[in-house]
């Protein structure tokens, strides 16, 4: 039995939905956002290694950088050593909205965690702090472990690297 019965992902669709409302009609998914957040932090990603990261097909990174280049979030630049690949850089616009969304999700969690008491508090950030680790550890490791492990429990559903 799942022991937190999903309820961290349902507060994180909670918070997404707030986010999405609170930033008023920008045209933007919360994919479009995601993305720009992954190119401020990585400035000069290339399309290709876009779409490792997010496992998705090269027409789909492709459309959403064009969508976000066209709507002045982000540009394309030939990358120096081989002109036939960009990479991506956040502009001035793309940071600020960046920024407005991270505001707007720390309103949120501010809110969300205002009736806990400071002890409350005390326990549940480390807590919270070893399971972002721990998943971001994976992660970075593109799964492999747990992919494998869900593989072996579910039957082969999935196709774990290794």
């Amino acid at each position: 039995m799942d022991p937190t019965n999903r309820r961290i992902r349902k507060i994180d669709k909670d918070s997404q939905r707030f986010v999405a409302q609170a930033l008023g009609n920008t045209n933007l998914t919360l994919s479009d956002y995601d993305m720009i957040h992954t190119v401020q932090h990585r400035p000069g990603i290339t399309q290709e290694q876009l779409r490792k990261k997010y496992a998705l097909d090269k027409s789909t990174i492709a459309r959403r950088a064009a969508k976000l280049e066209a709507g002045g979030y982000i540009e394309r630049r030939p990358h120096p050593e081989d002109g036939r690949r960009k990479q991506l850089f956040v502009t001035e616009k793309g940071a600020a909205i960046r920024n407005a969304k991270v505001d707007a999700e720390s309103f949120y969690y501010e809110w969300l965690t205002a009736e806990l008491s400071q002890e409350e508090l005390d326990v549940l950030r480390p807590l919270l702090n070893r399971l972002q680790l721990r998943s971001r550890d994976e992660r970075r490791q593109e799964f492999v472990h747990l992919l494998k492990l869900y593989a072996d429990t579910h039957g082969g559903q999935s196709s774990a690297k290794g």
